[in-house]
């Protein structure tokens, strides 16, 4: 939160820039966040320059790797770091809440997109 990113020299210059945009620490600032031109400045990102958005949004473009699922439940392709820890819920009691130090998540904003109606998706 407090570090500067770093992106691996792996990554293409393109890649790079677009993490930066979209992990940058002023909303404000943020790839995607400007109230008036937010998913076209994504559009227009070099990243993405090269996607045809119409094709995408019809489901009309075959995706590089489509990993092979048994059902919906499968974590196959998951690490099992991931898969095998304990799930921790979000306290409900809101005296708990109360006592959990919230300065950490200061100016941060998180709408559930299935909450939206269609005209505040970016």
């Amino acid at each position: 939160m407090d570090k500067p990113i770093r992106i691996p020299r792996s990554l293409s210059v393109k890649a790079g820039s677009v993490l930066k945009g979209f992990l940058n620490k002023i909303p404000q600032e943020r790839l995607g966040c400007h109230p008036e031109t937010g998913f076209a400045d994504i559009q227009s990102h070099p990243f993405f320059r090269t996607i045809d958005w119409e094709l995408l949004l019809g489901r009309q473009i075959t995706p590089p790797y489509k990993p092979p699922v048994k059902c919906e439940t499968d974590l196959e392709h998951f690490d099992p770091t991931f898969t095998t820890e304990p799930v921790c819920l979000t306290p409900d009691d809101p005296k708990l809440i109360g006592k959990i130090d919230q300065s950490e998540f200061e100016g941060f904003e998180y709408v559930n997109p299935l909450l939206m109606s269609q005209e505040d998706c970016v």
